[in-house]
């Protein structure tokens, strides 16, 4: 029996959104730029710390845009720029304080 497709409507698909609150965004742009700062102290290119961090080069690309579109990106994409910089999560906090 062939399963039925379900027609997904422009209601449904603005309800389920993720609509990120402006202040939120704020904060995605001020770790993703502290990050972007640290990776360019430690002399990494873009793709070069995408490689020695083990994340996909458009994922990291994204992530670092997130400094100026303030884009969602995962924990699991944080905690991998984290290891790249070898940094802990707290020292990484300490210097965005900073």
């Amino acid at each position: 029996m062939a399963k039925e497709k379900r027609q997904i409507s422009d209601t449904d698909k603005e309800t389920k959104s993720h609509d990120i609150p402006e202040i939120d965004k704020d904060h995605i742009r001020m770790i993703a730029s502290k990050a972007k700062e640290l990776r360019i102290k430690a002399g990494y290119s873009y793709e070069e710390f995408a490689a020695h961090a083990g994340i996909n080069r458009n994922t990291y690309f994204r992530f670092e845009k997130s400094s100026t579109t303030g884009y969602n990106f995962t924990i699991a994409t944080f905690l991998r720029v984290l290891r790249g910089l070898n940094i802990s999560a707290t020292y990484f906090f300490v210097l965005f304080k900073q």
